[in-house]
């Protein structure tokens, strides 16, 4: 009964890991609908140096400042553009005395598609190099009013749900002296009675309030909206428009896709090449292990099929995720590590049976051995990609993020597949060592 249960499960979990292989990497068209299902594959967001995308470039306006406020004012602005727009997939770098900033065309298209849907015809790069930036005063039709509070006082925005009531709570939050002067504009309007604050954003007067309205106003400025699609838009404006400085925007191109990029002869472009040598890697490792590990190589590669479904599935469904050229670094660094655990467990199980064991204790010994040990190594790698994305660049947390991923991803793939495979296949053949590919100098009884 043992046995029949034991390939009942092994049959269950090969089913499943077609079933895993085929969503991840067919697209069919979903029945009685007109939804295509593109994949797991298909799905993930590949970063702008792969997939295409848009490079802008910007400078500081105002030619008259020193080499030291320059210095100054693009750390700031650096530091706020990275803070708003960074976890949209936007890799934001300093060059000299320009800000450079990036992204894939996936993340570009996203970020046009919020503003269009909430009504602004602007987009993130012409918001960044406004030159009109924020303005906050008491005229009805002068956004450079004297007295404005501007984009350098606004220290950033935050929305989510509204606690008062129904939609959502978009808050314009401003520095010391941003508040200091807030609060100065609010007693005015008090004083008079009557009156109202205009915000204007990028020359555009956006929303008024009364003097009612201003009276919790202490250190922000509190608007509302019905959807969420207008509270993140009104966000992503302040955001991109409440810089120490105005931006001025040199450079404005779109990024041909490196994946696409045609090199000639057999292989036709970087993606088909890709492909090409990202399979062969794959199937060397299944040559590999089923030629020198027989049986437990052919459970290994089922293993590498789990290991792909899964992996693609949370690269593609995880929005941290973008995978330029050093997202997939990672990913291949994952993939290192799971085959190279794999070998040391199958060689911990051929020195364990060189010892005088027989094949179920060779196994599961084999496995009680490196579990601990593989966590260690494991846990040594996430601490590292947690301190590489917390105080690397963009690119590092690409990098960091896959490689984090996959960690999780391998040792189930180790511990739980692999492991579960290898004990259900050690109830119906425990004795054929051949199968096994296991050798010892000294013959024993394996029954």
């Amino acid at each position: 009964m043992s046995k029949t249960r034991s390939k009942i499960k092994l049959c269950i979990v090969a089913v499943l890991t077609i079933i895993g292989l085929l969503l991840t990497f067919v697209s069919f068209v979903i029945p009685t609908t007109n939804t295509t299902f593109r994949g797991f594959f298909n799905a993930i967001n590949f970063g702008y140096d792969l997939n295409g995308g848009r490079l802008a470039v910007f400078e500081i306006a105002d030619d008259t400042l020193s080499s030291s406020d320059v210095d100054t004012y693009l750390n700031e602005a650096l530091l706020k553009l990275r803070q708003a727009f960074e976890s949209e997939g936007y890799n934001i770098t300093r060059q000299g005395d320009t800000l450079r900033v990036e992204a894939s065309v996936y993340d570009d298209q996203n970020m046009t598609s919020l503003l269009e849907r909430a009504g602004s015809s602007s987009d993130l790069m012409d918001l960044i190099g406004s030159s009109e930036g924020i303005s906050i005063n008491t005229s009805s039709s002068d956004a450079n009013a004297e007295g404005s509070i501007t984009s350098e006082f606004v220290s950033r925005c935050e929305w989510g749900p509204n606690t008062q009531g129904a939609g959502y709570r978009v808050s314009i939050i401003f520095t010391e002296a941003g508040q200091e002067m807030l609060r100065e504009m609010t007693q005015d309007l008090i004083d008079s009675g009557s009156g109202s604050i205009y915000i204007y954003l990028d020359g555009e007067n956006y929303n008024s309030l009364s003097a009612s309205d201003m009276l919790s106003a202490l250190t922000s400025i509190d608007l509302y909206s019905e959807s969420t699609e207008a509270a993140e838009s009104l966000c992503v404006r302040v955001n991109a428009l409440a810089k120490p400085v105005t931006l001025r925007k040199i450079v404005d191109n779109d990024v041909t896709s490196g994946l696409s990029t045609d090199i000639g002869g057999f292989f036709g472009n970087i993606k088909t090449l890709t492909i090409i040598v990202m399979s062969a890697l794959l199937l060397l490792a299944i040559i590999f292990l089923i030629v020198k590990y027989r049986v437990l190589g052919l459970l290994a590669t089922m293993c590498l099929g789990i290991f792909l479904s899964i992996y693609a599935f949370l690269l593609q469904s995880i929005p941290l995720v973008v995978l330029d050229l050093n997202g997939l670094l990672g990913v291949m660094l994952v993939y290192a590590l799971l085959v190279s655990s794999i070998v040391e467990i199958f060689e911990r199980i051929r020195f364990e049976y060189k010892q005088g064991k027989k094949i179920p204790n060779s196994v599961m010994s084999a496995f009680r051995n490196k579990t601990l040990k593989t966590l260690e190594k494991y846990l040594f790698v996430v601490i590292l990609c947690a301190v590489l994305y917390l105080v690397g660049g963009a690119g590092l947390k690409y990098f960091a993020v896959a490689t984090f991923i996959g960690m999780f991803v391998n040792y189930f793939v180790l511990f739980v597949a692999l492991r579960g495979t290898c004990y259900s296949y050690i109830n119906i053949n425990s004795t054929r060592k051949t199968f096994y590919n296991l050798k010892r100098e000294v013959e024993k009884n394996e029954i």
